[in-house]
């Protein structure tokens, strides 16, 4: 049997639900898909290593 107070907090839990938009539900689809991170990682370190190519003593890559 289901206690009042259980039912209460399922009910409340569902009304909470936040509406997002397609963007941040297609975001969240990708980012759950391996592939797709690790393409993602490889373009950050690619610019990244571009950057300290072309200007070796630019460090605005690694301030605080």
């Amino acid at each position: 049997m289901i206690s009042g107070v259980n039912t209460v907090a399922l009910v409340l839990q569902k009304e909470k639900k936040e509406i997002l938009s397609p963007r941040v539900l297609e975001l969240r689809a990708k980012i759950q898909d391996k592939e797709y991170i690790d393409n993602a990682v490889q373009r950050i370190a690619q610019v990244i290593s571009r950057k300290l190519i072309e200007d070796p003593d630019d460090d605005t890559l690694f301030r605080d």
